[in-house]
């Protein structure tokens, strides 16, 4: 659903998301390394190949790794505010460069 105006935007988007991809693959990496698969759950469950680290499980990790500070209704409210000003902002400029019909 990610829609780019200008292709700079479009290459910020495309950085991140490689970061991102990068991320999840060495986190997957560093887990099997510190983690092997048990050969006797292989035998338990009667499989070939035990599943590996989904990128959900990374997200879960993150979340317990990086727990989310509260925010006080007053800097919920900020936040919002703030996010409304740059929204209005970034409107207002993009429709001044929009050619007259």
């Amino acid at each position: 659903d990610f829609q780019a105006l200008k292709y700079r935007a479009w290459e910020h988007h495309f950085a991140l998301t490689l970061v991102a991809t990068w991320f999840i693959a060495e986190t997957c990496l560093d887990w099997t390394q510190e983690f092997p698969p048990d050969p006797q759950l292989q035998h338990d469950y009667t499989i070939d190949v035990l599943p590996r680290l989904s990128v959900s499980n990374v997200c879960a990790l993150l979340r317990a790794a990086l727990p989310l500070r509260q925010l006080s209704i007053q800097e919920a409210a900020a936040l919002v505010v703030q996010h409304l000003d740059n929204h209005t902002c970034s409107r207002r400029s993009r429709l001044k460069k929009r050619p007259e019909s």
